[in-house]
């Protein structure tokens, strides 16, 4: 499979599994969609503005989507009455990790940065399907339910 078709079966599964997030999920789930595609949309823009990625060398653009969606994910994850949005959140920081990585000893680890890069977005597709699942699967077995935990008085921050 070459580089095109593979970008395109990438693409394909994020929106797919973003659409079911989007129409079958509760609003964390629908929430983790419009980032993740927002995230792909800013990626694909960025990829037409300036060409595609070369994982040889820091992308300050890319960390900065990066530490972007990991404060949104976090957000989410500190106000869900879910666990899944904790491990999205967490694989969103190993991209960070990796960037960072990059930037302090930019060494030619070009397959690990990929793959610290890249590969986070196939666990966050597959936890946001299951978290989407579960949300469906308590549906039906005790009704509506409140997708968000309280808001706590003491912290009006995280309002």
């Amino acid at each position: 499979m070459d580089v095109a078709s593979s970008y395109l079966m990438v693409i394909a599964i994020t929106l797919l599994v973003v659409a079911l997030a989007a129409a079958r999920g509760g609003r964390p789930e629908q929430f983790c969609a419009a980032i993740i595609a927002g995230e792909l949309a800013t990626d694909f823009v960025l990829m037409l503005a300036l060409g595609p990625r070369s994982f040889r060398t820091f992308d300050g653009s890319r960390m900065l989507i990066d530490v972007i969606v990991a404060a949104l994910f976090i957000a989410i994850a500190m106000r869900a009455n879910r666990v899944y949005p904790l491990a999205i959140a967490a694989s969103q920081i190993v991209a960070i990790i990796a960037s960072v990585a990059v930037l302090l000893a930019s060494d030619g680890r070009s397959q690990a940065f990929w793959a610290m890069t890249q590969l986070p977005i196939f666990l966050q597709l597959v936890l946001l399907a299951a978290g989407t699942a579960a949300h469906r699967m308590r549906l039906s077995r005790i009704g509506p339910y409140n997708c968000w935990s309280p808001v706590d008085d003491r912290a009006p921050l995280l309002r």
